[in-house]
């Protein structure tokens, strides 16, 4: 099991925008690779409630379990197993989970749901001293464009993001996680 502190920054993006980062650093379309995120929560949202996300990422040469909870803004803990494929088209399939020891410590009642899923076509770099991610994420009958600094430093790690924006002209807006921005687009369809 690994666990780690992630820092991260994120703005979204109009398909321009995320265009001309994409040829400002020289990324070629097979710089991107796919990734498949399934989100879950138990029916009475215990991990929305508690501003937590659990997620199977599936990527083509392994799957990964990951709970993410909040320490601070802008700071996550990321707690994640890998899984093999087999558990990963249980979980999928029938929404099976092998022992989770971070989710032990919940003693759940509910039983887990599938609240959605979102693939990402996703290119990182490395960025003052940092790592910049972009994200073109597809889900329901939508898309959008991100993009992700990640920092060892809260406060460097604004101050290179702010920078970011500011020297491409891109006005800052609010970012939801992509699991917030998939319950949302799924509320309002169902709305």
């Amino acid at each position: 099991m690994q666990k780690e502190k992630e820092i991260e920054f994120k703005n979204l993006l109009t398909k321009e925008e995320f265009e001309h980062f994409v040829s400002f650093f020289a990324i070629s379309q097979k710089d991107f690779h796919s990734q498949t995120n399934y989100y879950f929560d138990t029916p009475d949202n215990f991990f929305k409630n508690n501003g937590m996300g659990f997620r199977l990422r599936v990527l083509n040469d392994h799957n990964e379990l990951t709970l993410k909870h909040p320490i601070e803004e802008h700071v996550m803990e990321e707690n994640t197993i890998h899984v093999s494929n087999q558990e990963r088209d249980a979980i999928i399939n029938q929404t099976s989970f092998p022992s989770i020891p971070f989710l032990a410590q919940f003693n759940l009642i509910s039983p887990l749901i599938c609240i959605g899923s979102l693939q990402t076509n996703r290119v990182q770099i490395p960025f003052e001293n940092g790592t910049l991610f972009f994200d073109h994420s597809i889900y329901s009958k939508t898309e959008d464009f991100e993009v992700e600094y990640e920092s060892s430093n809260v406060k460097y790690g604004k101050e290179v993001f702010l920078d970011l924006l500011d020297s491409h002209q891109i006005p800052i807006r609010h970012t939801d996680k992509k699991i917030a921005r998939l319950v949302k687009y799924n509320a309002k369809l169902k709305g």
